[in-house]
């Protein structure tokens, strides 16, 4: 390979516009052969993995680990060993991203350009290069036992490099007025707080002070995930922690900000009497196989309902209503960061222990980011269960284009009035039915309630 190929932020789907380089697989002055994955991109609520269409070696990486990009900037460049430095500087500069509206900021500019120009025959975190370049220690005869191979500061040890002179900088910070987390940070970046100017409580040495003098002294580089300020009990409001939403994060927000302004929900909850289901999952998870939940009963209820009722099996917009054969059910599961739907196929027609394993599967690999875009595509119809975590009942916000999400809340004992007029302890759930009343009217709503129930109440009808 003798030209020079850009590595660019890929596109997946119409509404993608950035991407959060979650981890390279092939470092700088590393070469991989084709097929092997280079790079994985987090989108809104996946994660995708990107591999080399041919062999060659990675010559920069502008985007590192954690941060976002617009779709079409240029995050690496790859060529041959014999192409020189100069030419790669020329490529980045020159440059053009794929997208035309993606404009990057001064910031972003001199970031990048600061990423491409960086040294990278020796990879080391900022407080070994420092402990090295106070003790002469030539990095490149260090072997680094951090992240792929980075040198760290305890890899310093077996060189002669004396700890005495981090520890006479922490030492000396402790006279310092400054905050407990300061002094902790401080310690492990190697950086003298004596000379700093305080903006906290009564002009000490905050976090945030201690992060901008670690920074113009070239020790620390922010995250562009999560940008971290001390919480200081008196300046709370002034010196909260942020944390700029992640592209999951901005999806959700997006897509249920526009759903509860455009769209007209109304309610309607039923109570469910689950005692004869409970001790039906009891029976079938004593016979062995794939461990069924409530909420398996719960989606396979769903499934033949919305078979029955297929007025609410539907996708919604400005001018129509689109009806669907078949309940393909998005099913709610909660990751870290925020919260993903990918979607049981077909739920009507297939058996509950097919449904248990099925949606098993899709939650793990949901967990693990792990789900190809396919399986979060197509929902007809939302189930988000609470019941878990001790939640009553709930009002869920509705999915655009779903006309409807069932909320559902976790089991409670009740006492009722039994046929011979005595009092029966019962175990009930609470299900409520968001539904966008353009296309689904109360009766709908309140006939596929009813089916459900009986379902619930009645779950043999649910083996059949």
């Amino acid at each position: 390979m003798s030209r020079i190929i850009a590595i660019t932020l890929p596109k997946w789907g119409l509404e993608m516009s950035e991407g959060t380089v979650t981890s390279w697989h092939v470092a700088e002055g590393q070469s991989a052969e084709k097929g092997d994955d280079l790079v994985d991109i987090e989108t809104d609520k996946i994660v995708n993995s990107v591999e080399l269409d041919q062999s060659g070696t990675m010559r920069r990486i502008l985007v590192p680990e954690g941060e976002v990009a617009p779709v079409g900037a240029l995050i690496a460049v790859m060529a041959d060993p014999s192409v020189d430095d100069g030419a790669i500087d020329a490529f980045i500069a020159e440059f053009k991203p794929v997208d035309a509206s993606f404009e990057p900021s001064d910031q972003d500019a001199d970031a990048q350009a600061g990423a491409a120009l960086e040294p990278v025959d020796v990879r080391a975190t900022p407080l070994a290069k420092r402990v090295a370049e106070q003790t002469g220690v030539d990095l490149a005869s260090v072997s680094g036992s951090g992240h792929r191979g980075k040198i760290v500061r305890d890899d310093l040890a077996g060189t002669a490099v004396p700890a005495r002179s981090i520890e006479q900088i922490q030492a000396e910070n402790e006279s310092v007025h400054a905050s407990p987390i300061a002094r902790k940070f401080a310690g492990e970046v190697g950086l003298e707080l004596a000379g700093i100017t305080g903006h906290g409580r009564k002009g000490r040495v905050s976090l945030a002070d201690a992060e901008e003098a670690a920074i113009r002294a070239g020790l620390w580089k922010r995250s562009a995930r999560v940008t971290q300020h001390e919480a200081d009990p008196v300046m709370a409001a002034k010196d909260g922690v942020e944390q700029p939403f992640t592209g999951m994060r901005k999806s959700i927000a997006k897509a249920l900000v526009v759903s509860k302004q455009t769209v007209p929900h109304f309610y309607t909850t039923v109570d469910l009497r689950i005692d004869a289901l409970t001790d039906l999952r009891k029976a079938l998870n004593r016979a062995g196989g794939a461990k069924i939940s409530v909420n398996d009963f719960l989606i396979r209820a769903c499934g033949l309902a919305l078979s029955e009722h297929p007025g609410v099996n539907v996708h919604v917009s400005d001018n129509m209503v689109t009806l669907f054969p078949r309940a393909d059910i998005s099913v709610a599961v909660s990751i870290d960061g925020g919260l993903i739907t990918p979607v049981l196929r077909d739920a009507g027609n297939r058996g509950l222990r097919d449904i248990a394993a099925s949606a098993a599967d899709l939650a793990a690999r949901a967990r693990a980011r792990e789900l190809t875009a396919d399986e979060l595509k197509g929902g007809t119809f939302t189930v988000s269960n609470l019941g878990m975590f001790g939640v009553r009942e709930f009002d869920a916000i509705i999915n655009p284009p779903q006309g409807a999400i069932l909320a559902v809340g976790g089991a409670r004992r009740e006492a009722v009035e039994g046929a011979a007029g005595d009092v029966q302890f019962v175990t009930m759930i609470s299900a409520t039915l968001s539904a966008d009343h353009r296309a689904i009217d109360g009766a709908l709503a309140a006939q596929f309630l009813t089916t459900l129930r009986e379902l619930i109440e009645d779950p043999m009808r649910l083996l059949s």
